[in-house]
């Protein structure tokens, strides 16, 4: 890249004319800014958040009588923004795009002693997931109840070539190693000042 202190100012004033030179050192003012900057992260791109527990599913989402399924706890789809607006995400070539979930915690009601809790990070193209991360979360082995897990996750993802397909990205929780005698129910903990929130952002560029 050019020193870019070398154009750095055009100056305009009163009678100047228009020169090829002038319309050439403003094109490459451009072309620097545009260098310079580029590279850099551009930030969040799509946020869903949940600020109250849901309890029945809507829009495949469920935070609240939890117990031997795979359960989507929150999802950047078609119809998961505010007002039912399309948050998914095409992927713009060679960047780094971050998903990140932030879980105030899970809450489990009984012991379940050897249980442990897996929280997925799924990316959903045409209708076929992949699996971007996966986390293990453990409890302490008391025999009550108990708060726990509560943090924020990330995975990396390089979008090498980019991709104009529309992707959905979602959030999913389950309890494994849950035997028979485990009959007590888990849910996700949210609230005003405790939020589940699920994002995107570019992380700037991967090349």
């Amino acid at each position: 890249m050019a020193d870019y202190q070398n154009y750095d100012a055009i100056s305009w004033s009163l009678g100047t004319p228009i020169t090829h030179g002038r319309l050439q050192q403003m094109s490459t003012n451009i072309s620097e800014v545009k260098t310079a900057s580029g590279n850099h992260a551009k930030g969040v791109i799509v946020l869903n958040q949940f600020t109250s527990q849901i309890s029945t599913i809507a829009n495949g989402v469920l935070h609240t009588g939890l117990a031997g399924s795979t359960y989507t706890i929150s999802t950047l789809n078609s119809a998961s923004g505010s007002g039912s607006t399309d948050q998914r995400i095409t992927l713009e070539a060679a960047r780094y795009y971050k998903v990140v979930l932030s879980l105030p915690n899970i809450y489990l009601s009984g012991g379940h002693a050897g249980s442990h809790f897996v929280l997925s990070m799924i990316k959903t193209v045409s209708s076929v997931d992949t699996t971007l991360g996966t986390f293990n979360i453990m409890r302490t082995n008391a025999p009550g109840a108990a708060y726990f897990g509560g943090g924020v996750y990330h995975v990396m993802l390089d979008t090498g070539a980019g991709s104009t397909t529309p992707h959905e990205i979602s959030a999913t929780l389950s309890q494994a190693n849950r035997v028979g005698t485990d009959t007590d129910t888990y849910s996700v903990s949210i609230s005003t000042n405790a939020p589940l929130q699920l994002w995107v952002e570019d992380a700037g560029a991967s090349a």
